[in-house]
């Protein structure tokens, strides 16, 4: 079953990575995957007894040791100056604990935030793209912020995020990003140092749907000069 799940999470991470394509929240089936998994689990037991709980406890056990590679707590807040005046504000935590605000912001030139859930196809697909662009424009003022809502699904999280291999940093949704929200996933925002929301080019301040990397890097080129 492990072996299967880092399958599919591969494939995820692998596919739709140069079309544009959303997933509507409305048609989750995120309820219907975990009820299916709970069946498949509950015939296991029967047919195998103890050996389904030694499985789970390794399963367990191998998250817990390789979900959080960080050694020491994250730099979570930044010095803002007298300019800084950022258009919302927010309060919430990574998936460590720590604490996150609209402060991150002055961190860099312009800070990307992608809203994105591990239901959703496109938005998986897309992480390895925007993983490669958070290395190559890290250093240029550029950073990423992944945001996600669906808290039932952190064993899969866990394996998207290794998987993917991502290291920018992945906060939890709170109620201030409402504003922002479409109805659909992947949606994508840009805010600069001020904390003030970009128009990106075409006029809109909001991208909906995945992208491959040379249209999210023509985009942030442009942001940055």
């Amino acid at each position: 079953m492990k072996g299967f799940k880092k399958i599919l999470a591969t494939v995820l991470c692998a596919s739709m990575l140069f079309g544009i394509a959303s997933c509507s929240k409305s048609d989750s089936s995120s309820g219907k995957h975990r009820d299916d998994e709970r069946e498949t689990v509950e015939e296991t037991k029967r047919e195998d007894g103890e050996a389904v709980v030694e499985t789970e406890t390794t399963e367990t056990e191998t998250t817990e040791t390789e979900t959080f590679p960080q050694a020491s707590a994250p730099n979570t807040t930044f010095e803002t100056g007298a300019d800084f005046d950022p258009d919302f504000t927010f309060s919430t935590t990574d998936r460590i604990g720590f604490e996150w605000n609209e402060s991150v912001f002055a961190n860099a030139e312009i800070t990307m935030i992608n809203f994105w859930e591990p239901w959703c196809s496109p938005c998986v697909g897309e992480m390895p793209d925007l993983e490669k662009l958070y290395e190559n424009y890290k250093d240029q003022g550029f950073q990423i912020i992944g945001v996600y809502s669906d808290t039932t699904m952190e064993y899969n999280v866990d394996e998207i995020l290794k998987e993917c291999h991502t290291t920018y940093p992945i906060l939890l949704y709170t109620s201030e990003f409402d504003q922002f929200q479409t109805g659909y996933v992947p949606t994508t925002i840009f805010v600069d140092s001020k904390g003030h929301v970009l128009d990106i080019p075409g006029g809109d301040n909001v991208v909906i749907g995945g992208q491959s990397y040379r249209d999210w890097e023509a985009i942030i080129k442009k942001l940055l000069d």
